[in-house]
């Protein structure tokens, strides 16, 4: 029985938009804050609120936008292509591997080159990065198909 992960095609056009309104909300509110509640919070840089476990934390823009963010980063990286077939399988999967080994180059090199407290958004980062390059690459490789100038 063969099994296929992919969202539907239309998942396509809600990914790009929740991406947009991700990317845009956050740059065109990064200081709105509010509160949301929390499974754990620590007031290690937040004097303000209350640690313990299962709180209201005030947050920023940026608690919803990287969510929202990552499902339109996953609907558009991984939804059906109009024609899925095996050459498009064969791109995702070239285009996952070469991904994989970028994200991973580019980490190992931010891990040497970067310090303190900068650091912490590396990790956070990773993921998105893999997203971005995955997307970048298969796009580029199916409008080369589609061209005629797949190799």
């Amino acid at each position: 029985m063969k099994k296929n992960y992919l969202f539907p095609h239309q998942f396509r056009m809600i990914g790009w938009v929740l991406a947009i309104i991700a990317v845009v909300g956050y740059l065109c509110l990064p200081e709105f804050h509010f509160k949301m509640p929390s499974l754990y919070f620590d007031t290690f840089f937040d004097d303000e609120n209350e640690s313990g476990f299962f709180r209201m934390a005030r947050t920023n823009t940026l608690s919803l936008a990287m969510p929202v963010l990552t499902i339109g980063l996953l609907f558009i990286g991984f939804s059906k292509e109009k024609v899925e077939d095996e050459f498009v399988q064969y791109l995702r999967t070239q285009s996952l591997i070469w991904a994989t080994y970028v994200t991973a180059a580019l980490f190992i090199i931010a891990t040497l080159l970067i310090y303190g407290i900068s650091y912490l958004y590396v990790p956070f980062l990773v993921f998105f990065v893999f997203l971005i390059l995955f997307i970048v690459k298969f796009r580029i490789e199916v409008h080369r198909a589609n061209k005629g100038g797949a190799q």
